[in-house]
């Protein structure tokens, strides 16, 4: 039995953590495109690239770092936190870098999967694995841009997460295209480096005050020697993002909770920004339509003079500059793509191919677009899984979080069965797929994501295939006990029940972990969402 995992990111540490560590499995390979660890943190370079998430919680619950420098840290130091946790667990000798995968077929026949694989000399190559696992993220491929008479322009174009360090940017009349996360981040980084900026923001967004405090010396002692207490600040972090998520929801008391945050949010515009953007820059549409923004002093940068924002989006490129949708020309020595990415198409670009011959995509098309078992599992691709898949993205809490449930929800159906023999295939059951995307529906209508506004979340066919309903613990009482009547498995050994009775390492291991997931998120046992969703 082999594994192989795409993608070398957050997600996929965290897997690779689990199987060496708390399994004791081995036989595992990382395929990542890039030149080194950290997905995200590696592609995404740009001036000003950040975390909104309290760093000390978009952290991994097996490694702590007492030593973050400040509440929302910066993608250096994010990143060398990710090739120390690599480093630390001795998960470097399983990955492989330069090497893309560009695509795998389930071969009926030897029940495995053939993965197709390219290296840094453009060199295909084949390997077979027993399971098959995705953790490419949602943060990996930049929207396809398309604008009449781009291919014109004379001057430099990058998107965000393809930051052209070699390009001197100083000096030049630059425009950026997008007011999201990374538009926000970037425009107060540059604006007093360059000769003017112009940015094309077409929709508003939310914008929150975001207190980044340094910590302390005294602070970081605290978090490295007294017993518990950083694990109780992630506590009363977790509580507190996922508490967001009340304002998201339906019904009159969401609704209260959201005019009030609403306010303090227009008011912290009003007094921040300059007057004459103020109708650029708060929305008609209610909070959480899109991802809120805790800014990165974006509103207090528009006060600078060689800065223009333009309420507005692009009509066309030529050889000089951009034309907006009203007719202003302006010319351009650079222009910064800050469109986002291809979230809802999941694993692009792979071309996986399931035991019909039917590929994941097409799979998906014929119906509302992807979707996938508690976000993991997708009937016809047996021995396969996604991690960060379709309704799994916590609303505004640690995606690492979310990442480690699935990563644990994955070992516990999965790999425990193939492992202990249970099953030398493992595939979800259509209807219990249908009646999960079902269930998610339902719990999203209503809900400030499907209002009125343009956001990643909602996919072509109209769906949202992005978000999960609910608070991050709801997703974890969701996964903790599987349903295993809600799979297909087929052949194993009937001395499975055995095997996994004498594996006390396993079941001493998920205890521990049991333990450790209820300190880090000092679940509240509430509402009956995990009952409603899964039919408990």
């Amino acid at each position: 039995m082999n594994i192989i995992i795409i993608g070398a990111g957050p997600s996929a540490i965290a897997m690779a953590h689990t199987l060496k560590h708390k399994l004791g499995f081995q036989n595992f390979t990382i395929y990542e495109k890039l030149d080194g660890a950290g997905g995200t943190w590696r592609t995404n370079t740009y001036p000003g690239c950040g975390c909104d998430i309290p760093t000390h919680l978009y952290s991994f619950s097996f490694n702590l770092n007492p030593h973050w420098s400040k509440e929302l840290c910066d993608q250096a130091e994010i990143l060398q936190y990710m090739e120390s946790t690599v480093d630390k667990f001795n998960l470097r000798k399983h990955m492989n870098f330069g090497i893309e995968c560009l695509g795998a077929r389930w071969n009926v026949r030897t029940q495995k999967w053939e993965v197709r694989l390219r290296d840094a000399a453009n060199k295909e190559f084949v390997k077979e694995a027993t399971i098959f696992i995705s953790a490419v993220g949602g943060i990996s491929e930049p929207r396809n841009i398309k604008f009449p008479g781009l291919e014109k322009f004379q001057g430099k174009t990058f998107h965000t997460a393809r930051w052209d360090h070699t390009y001197h940017y100083q000096g030049k009349r630059m425009a950026i295209i997008g007011n999201g996360c990374s538009a926000a981040q970037v425009v107060p980084s540059v604006v007093k480096r360059v000769k003017t900026l112009t940015q094309y923001a077409r929709s508003p967004q939310w914008y929150h005050e975001r207190p980044n405090r340094t910590f302390t010396a005294v602070e970081k002692l605290c978090f490295r020697f007294v017993p518990f207490w950083q694990r109780l600040h992630r506590l009363q972090l977790f509580r507190t993002n996922d508490a967001l998520v009340d304002t998201y929801m339906a019904g009159e008391k969401a609704k209260e909770k959201r005019a009030a945050t609403e306010k303090t949010a227009r008011d912290y515009i009003y007094r921040t920004a300059p007057k004459k953007y103020h109708d650029i820059l708060v929305p008609d549409f209610p909070l959480g339509c899109k991802r809120r923004i805790f800014d990165p002093n974006y509103l207090e940068s528009l006060h600078e003079n060689n800065l223009t924002l333009l309420g507005e989006g692009i009509r066309e490129f030529d050889a000089t500059g951009i034309t907006s949708e009203t007719g202003e020309h302006q010319e351009f020595d650079v222009v910064v793509f800050a469109t986002g990415f291809q979230v809802t198409n999941f694993l692009t670009p792979m071309h996986i191919t399931g035991e019909n011959g039917q590929s994941l995509a097409d799979q998906w098309a014929a119906d509302k677009g992807a979707q996938a078992y508690l976000g993991t599992y997708v009937h016809n691709f047996p021995n396969f899984a996604i991690l960060f898949g379709p309704n799994s993205f916590p609303a505004h809490n640690s995606v690492i979080f979310a990442s480690e449930v699935q990563v644990e929800y994955i070992a516990k159906t999965l790999v425990a069965s193939l492992l202990n023999k249970r099953a030398s295939v493992f595939d979800v059951k259509p209807e219990a797929e249908n009646d999960f995307a079902s269930g998610i529906d339902v719990l999203l209508k209503g809900t400030v994501y499907s209002a009125d506004c343009s956001n990643w979340y909602i996919n072509s066919e109209g769906r949202n295939s992005a978000s999960w309903p609910g608070h991050a613990y709801g997703y974890w009482r969701a996964t903790w006990f599987p349903r295993f009547k809600d799979f297909n498995l087929e052949g194993g050994s009937r001395t499975w029940v055995v095997r996994s009775a004498t594996s006390s390492a396993f079941s001493a291991i998920f205890s521990k972990y049991s333990l450790m997931t209820v300190l880090a998120t000092g679940m509240v046992w509430k509402g009956n969402f995990a009952k409603e969703l899964v039919g408990w």
